[in-house]
């Protein structure tokens, strides 16, 4: 666990350290800032984890919010309309992590944890099930939202100079990852949770992304790492095969 020191440094509500905003395609990515942002955070959270996956219990205020949630650094995607399509939490190193703790089981004994001022974990990743066909039109292709989603997280960390990331993940999305040029790595052998879903605690280098997609993906980096790219003010519809697997724990 984190020392009072430690958490006293860091300061998420900072948003003068981590404010990121990129509009493109006609939707923003952005850092969390006033209450009515993350009040649809939670919301969305609710219809996606409660609701939809039922891997928390329903509230009757239909938020969804924990403890890490005083110390995250909570990311969306919006529409023209301001109205969140996606959503992504970011808990910097200093605080503790949900892998340490509740997915402790998953951390092979070898690993060597990261954790430092390099470090990240990220957590609560989910779409609006009618989001999950958009796609947003950038200079260099056309990408599904939630590639629009790691991309305000991407510059975050590099604006921040974070170059690890972890997070607990269902194998099936891992696998689905890797294909799409996010190079995880597994930190301990996947297990059956109590709701029936295989999970994985995983690790990203983001200096090995940049190196893997420079060579294999060299147009999807070239997007990814622009703070900017054409405004083509259409979104399109994505094959059905990925609907079901834009979500993380």
């Amino acid at each position: 666990m984190a020392s009072l020191k430690q958490q006293e440094r860091k300061n998420p509500e900072s948003t003068e350290n981590y404010s990121i905003f990129i509009h493109e395609g006609g939707l923003i990515a952005k850092n969390l800032i006033t209450e009515e942002e993350k009040i649809q955070a939670y919301h969305l959270r609710h219809r996606i984890f409660a609701q939809e996956l039922g891997w928390v219990p329903q509230s009757e205020n239909a938020l969804e919010t924990d403890s890490y949630d005083d110390y995250a650094i909570p990311f969306g995607v919006f529409d023209g309309n301001r109205v969140m399509l996606a959503h992504i939490r970011l808990i910097s190193a200093g605080y503790p992590f949900m892998i340490e703790r509740e997915f402790k089981s998953l951390i092979s004994p070898e690993h060597i944890s990261y954790q430092g001022e390099n470090a990240v974990e990220i957590s609560r990743i989910c779409i609006a099930p009618e989001a999950r066909p958009g796609m947003v039109s950038g200079n260099f292709g056309i990408h599904r939202i939630s590639m629009f989603l790691y991309k305000g997280v991407y510059h975050w960390c590099l604006k921040n100079n974070i170059r690890h990331i972890y997070a607990v993940v269902e194998h099936k999305v891992w696998r689905l990852l890797r294909a799409a040029g996010f190079p995880c790595k597994l930190i301990g052998e996947p297990k059956i949770m109590p709701d029936g879903a295989k999970a994985c605690a995983v690790i990203m280098d983001w200096r090995e992304f940049e190196t893997l997609n420079a060579e294999k993906r060299p147009d999807m980096l070239k997007w990814f790492t622009q703070l900017q790219s054409a405004l083509a003010e259409r979104q399109q519809k994505q094959p059905e095969a990925y609907l079901q697997h834009q979500v993380f724990v």
